[in-house]
């Protein structure tokens, strides 16, 4: 008897650990309104288990690594990726730390419900030197998985800070609905003359803001195997492309963050953060 106790015993203090270190993931709906009449959107999925992430997309894949202090963008049509440091170096990380610095959120006391888990609502926003950015989100800490979603959150947010980011305050829980309005309102490129940049303040000044509106519809813990954050197998590695080209040069926040919906970069959720705004065009 006492045996078999023992053995009673050590299968749950494993199941119960096993349950600690479950991966959390979550379905979402991305909608991007660019103001141009033709909203676009698209279903996405994030999951995060311990110092990883992995947001999928019908067009690409992110892979965000923070022990290897490494994210790789995949394309799965073209069965290929690329593989850069994060965070990562150059107007990327510069962009990505910018965002951090905005992400100082402050609760406004209104409370929601979403997928079926009462949420908190958070705002907060500023100045990411060529344009404006400004997030609402709902965030959740009684949703499943709430605090290890949280805890990579924050990883990844002291990764941020880590890289020249000294401001930014991310809640904790689950962001189950988050709203981010971004606008560029300036623009600077070496050798540019007062003419033409005149022309480009007046252009952007009358380009709407864009929109990126991301729910949560389901949230489950579940234990996700190693190989879900691996390169699979059959990819080719490709260079990096230039940072222009990488950029796509929209408008900050334009798609995505990650964070995620503070999940992605720039986090979750949401963030960034889709991983489609910021992903190099794999040919």
């Amino acid at each position: 008897m006492r045996t078999a106790s023992a053995i009673f015993a050590a299968s749950l203090f494993l199941l119960i650990a096993a349950i600690a270190h479950a991966g959390v993931v979550l379905h979402e709906t991305e909608t991007i309104d660019r103001g141009n009449g033709k909203p676009e959107t698209q279903d996405r999925t994030v999951m995060v288990q311990g110092n990883k992430q992995k947001t999928i997309t019908a067009r690409s894949q992110v892979i965000i690594d923070l022990d290897k202090g490494s994210m790789y963008v995949l394309n799965p049509d073209s069965k290929a990726y690329v593989e850069m440091a994060f965070p990562p170096a150059g107007k990327m990380g510069q962009m990505m730390a910018q965002r951090m610095a905005a992400m100082d959120f402050q609760k406004t006391g209104n409370h929601s419900t979403v997928a079926g888990y009462p949420c908190d609502e958070y705002t907060g926003g500023g100045d990411m030197g060529n344009g404006s950015y400004k997030v609402v989100g709902c965030f959740s800490k009684a949703a499943p998985g709430a605090a290890d979603f949280t805890a990579f959150q924050k990883a990844m947010a002291d990764k941020l800070r880590g890289n020249g980011t000294t401001k930014g305050n991310i809640p904790g829980g689950v962001p189950l609905e988050v709203t981010s309005t971004s606008k560029m309102t300036s623009f600077s490129m070496p050798g540019i003359s007062p003419e033409q940049a005149a022309k480009i303040k007046d252009m952007l000044a009358k380009r709407p803001a864009v929109t990126n509106k991301t729910v949560v519809s389901k949230v489950t813990v579940q234990q996700i195997a190693d190989s879900d954050f691996a390169i699979p197998a059959g990819y080719q590695k490709q260079e990096m492309p230039s940072p222009n080209r990488m950029m796509g040069a929209p408008a900050p926040g334009s798609s995505s963050s990650g964070m995620q919906g503070l999940s992605g970069p720039p986090p979750s959720g949401g963030s960034s953060s889709s991983g489609d705004s910021m992903a190099p065009k794999i040919q």
